[in-house]
Parts: structure tokens; sequence; C-alpha cells
């Protein structure tokens, strides 16, 4: 099955207590424009009997996501990077802005996005969910503008961690038949657009 497109990258807030992962506070990135997701394994833990081996292990480790986007929204930004707004007087316009300052943590996160596939003629979409992501302040460049538009996106890199929950899950995928469906199951996980948060088991 060949992926041909990536869209809808959302995200939540992750709690956590007493091994019960719930979410709350989620919305939309943007617009998704790529997706890369680079996972670490640990060592080969291989386990040695009758001189041959009988059992081996390479548990995940972690990992970095990174998504790119048509442009990451003001609000989205504001809750990935854990900023301050302010409020800002400019001639007779309020204006928002975000600050950056000592007290600025990122917070952990959900993040769900759909891939489109097709396969057969047939289109399917695999909704995958990182269960706990923490993003760092992506960089700042930018391209004078010339005769031909030149297409800038911004992107942002994560780090992916297990959860706390008892298996501790740090992935969670369903391919469904329409991009419909496939963001419907993302924001049931991610609680998004409901009224209060229900536990993760």
């Amino acid at each position: 099955m060949a992926t041909i497109g990536v869209s809808k990258p959302y995200y939540a807030l992750y709690q956590s207590e007493g091994g019960t992962v719930s979410y709350q506070g989620g919305g939309l990135m943007g617009k998704a424009v790529e997706l890369s997701a680079s996972i670490e394994a640990g060592e080969e833990n291989n386990l040695y009997a009758d001189n041959m081996v009988v059992e081996s292990d390479s548990s995940f480790a972690g990992g970095t996501l990174t998504i790119t986007t048509d442009d990451l929204l003001q609000e989205a930004s504001k809750v990935l990077l854990g900023l301050k707004t302010n409020e800002v007087t400019v001639g007779e316009e309020e204006v928002t802005e975000l600050v950056y300052d000592d007290e600025s943590v990122a917070p952990y996160l959900g993040v769900g996005i759909i891939i489109k596939k097709k396969r057969s003629g047939s289109y399917a979409y695999r909704a995958i969910i990182f269960t706990k992501v923490q993003f760092k302040v992506p960089e700042d460049s930018a391209t004078t503008q010339g005769e031909a538009v030149e297409w800038q996106t911004p992107a942002i890199e994560g780090a992916i961690f297990r959860d706390d929950s008892a298996t501790h899950v740090w992935k969670r995928e369903a391919t469904l038949d329409s991009e419909e469906k496939a963001e419907a199951y993302i924001k049931q996980v991610l609680h998004i657009g409901a009224p209060s948060p229900e536990p993760q088991a």
C-alpha cells in the first residue's frame, strides 16, 4: 500500500495519574505538509543457549517526531511550547504576542496525524497517535521573495516517549476507509471536542 499524502496534525495536553493516561485542551497545529518519525531501538540483547541465540530483545528506546505544516498556528504554538501571551496595543489595534522566557516549559502532548494510502485503486487512511511527545522551539528561517515564489514552511521537532500506562504505550494506530473516520478516531483518543477528559488505560 503506497503512501500518497498526510493531513490533520492534532495535539492535546498529556496527563497521567496513577498509571492512567488522559488528554485535554487539544486542537490542530495547522495543515500538514510532511511527517517524519525516526524510531530508536535499544541495543540487541541476545540470550544464548545450546550455543545459539534462543531469545532476542531490542525494545523501543525513544524517537524523534518532525511535523512540517503550512503555518504553525499561534494558538498551537502557545500550547506546544508552553508559552505565555500578552496583549499589546499597536496604534489602535490590540495584538496578541507570544512570549518566550525562562518560564516557558514545553509540556508533554499526545500527537495524532493521518497518512493517506492507496492500494489497487482504493484509498485508506492510517491514523497514527504518538501518546507522549515533547516539542522543542523550532528554528526561524526565511528567504527573500524573488521572481518566483519559494514556499517556506515551518517544521517542529519533538522527542517521542513511552507513556506512563502499565504497558508504556508509545504509539497507537488504526487504518480506516475515510479521512473523516480517521480524524474521528484521533479526536476520540485525544479527547478533542469533548467536555472533559476520559482516562485512557
